[in-house]
């Protein structure tokens, strides 16, 4: 039985447990394989730095509290947060990055930064 590169065909030669031909093809293959996971996660990170920017950018001008619907948050999204604590008895807070916030009703309340 004739072994074949997993990456363009061409015959093996060598090692029993060979799989590809080359380094490139062993590259080639490993790169499309993980291209759409590497893509995912970096649309995901993505949301992440804007979700920070935008905190930043309203905690730099002294906000503590804002509506989510204001146009300081345009383009906010609240599915997206690194972290959140579930304390009891009380509202969970979101974490993204070094910013921390709960949210009320519609509302970034208690928007604070970590030093």
């Amino acid at each position: 039985m004739e072994r074949i590169c997993r990456e363009c065909g061409a015959p093996l030669t060598g090692r029993s447990d060979k799989k590809f031909c080359s380094d490139g093809c062993r590259t080639s293959w490993h790169n499309r394989r993980y291209c759409a996971m590497l893509s995912k996660a970096a649309a995901v990170n993505r949301t992440l730095m804007h979700n920070r920017k935008l905190l930043e950018a309203v905690y730099d001008k002294g906000i503590r509290r804002i509506s989510l619907t204001d146009g300081a948050l345009a383009g906010f999204d609240i599915r997206y947060f690194t972290s959140v604590e579930t304390p009891l008895l009380r509202s969970a807070v979101y974490h993204c990055y070094e910013f921390s916030y709960v949210l009320s009703r519609g509302k970034l309340c208690r928007l604070a930064k970590a030093t």
